[in-house]
């Protein structure tokens, strides 16, 4: 059961998760709580709403099928197929539990639409989901049952219709990026999601009183900080996959630049949800963002001279950002603060970069 899900559920979720980056970045980034809420009226109290709903489902797991048929027909899982072996009863409920970890998201939905049920007192007319998900639940498994029952165990790619007319751009920046979505996207999705979130529930408390920049700096650094799992990701990039890269004539000034606009990308949604609420004016937006990349910048060069795995880096991130905060709240100023990180970062980087390369 943890071969299937990890080879087919968790495979759609890392080779969509730009989509799922993309529609995360809609549905929370531009839409507010109060239109949120006004879909889940819609679906409840129109005549049709339920059907749209289940419209929209049906939508979401036809893409999983087709996920699904097109994976299972590639050499490398011919395995699959011996899932025949289980007994029926066992295969069944299994390809039921795969389809629940396929049908996530709308399982999320469906209990967000209930508690708003509940509080309109609109339970009477929630139960249409429940159908909605029985029966999406078994598509899933009638097309996996099918699936194995007729495999197809010589497959050759045909020729795409359709070439996309540019080459791919040749910078270290785009690579880097591509990366991160082809291979490490359920880390990039979740690292976005809890960072996004942070940032939305402190912009909206800044929004209920009159506060100094500290509150936002404070909770927008720490949602900067959420991303040390992309940063560490993409330190493993550098050093671990893309090996040859270090023996290429570059300076390391250059280096520094590459990283330091990495970064600058990786935490652009963040920065754009701070001026999509519109309290804050520019130049605190920029403050802020140049504190998000001083912090994650000297994570990053941390990582040079400790390296490590990820879990050994909590507890410098947790003391740095109680410090950070501290700093934050004697009144010193943000934009100090931040150039004098990124200073700092660069600074260490030559000291420790080098030091890196030598001792090769």
């Amino acid at each position: 059961m943890k071969v299937l899900m990890i080879s087919t559920v968790q495979a759609f979720f890392r080779q969509r998760s730009g989509m799922f980056f993309v529609l995360m970045g809609l549905l929370f980034g531009f839409l507010s709580g109060r239109e949120h809420y006004a879909f889940v009226l819609f679906f409840l109290t129109d005549r049709f709403g339920m059907l749209y709903l289940g419209g929209i489902w049906l939508l979401y797991t036809l893409l999983c099928l087709h996920f699904v048929k097109n994976l299972w027909i590639q050499p490398e899982y011919n395995f699959i197929y011996n899932t025949r072996l289980w007994p029926a009863s066992k295969r069944v409920l299994r390809f039921g539990l795969m389809a629940l970890g396929f049908l996530q998201p709308i399982l999320y939905y469906g209990i967000y639409m209930f508690s708003i049920a509940r509080q309109d007192k609109l339970s009477g007319r929630i139960w249409p989901i429940f159908l909605w998900y029985i029966l999406f639940s078994l598509l899933l498994v009638v097309s996996s049952e099918w699936r194995i029952r007729n495999p197809v165990l010589y497959h050759s790619k045909n020729k795409t219709t359709f070439n996309w007319p540019f080459p791919r751009p040749v910078s270290w920046i785009y690579w880097s990026v591509e990366w991160l979505f082809r291979e490490r996207g359920i880390t990039l999705l979740a690292c976005k999601a809890g960072a996004i979130g942070v940032s939305m529930c402190t912009l909206i408390y800044y929004n209920t009183d009159h506060y100094d920049l500290r509150l936002p700096a404070v909770g927008l650094s720490l949602s900067y900080l959420l991303n040390v799992g992309i940063s560490f990701e993409l330190f493993q990039w550098e050093n671990e996959v893309w090996l040859w890269s270090r023996s290429l004539p570059f300076s390391v000034a250059t280096r520094f630049k590459r990283i330091f606009l990495t970064h600058a990308i990786v935490i652009l949604p963040e920065t754009l949800i701070a001026a999509k609420y519109q309290i804050l004016s520019f130049f605190e937006i920029m403050q802020l963002y140049g504190l998000g990349l001083a912090v994650l910048m000297l994570f990053q060069v941390y990582l040079y001279k400790r390296g490590g795995i990820l879990e050994d880096m909590l507890k410098p991130v947790l003391i740095g950002f109680v410090m950070l905060t501290l700093l934050i709240l004697y009144k010193i100023p943000v934009w100090g603060l931040a150039g004098a990180g990124l200073l700092s970062s660069y600074y260490l980087y030559r000291k420790w970069y080098g030091k890196n390369e030598s001792s090769m």
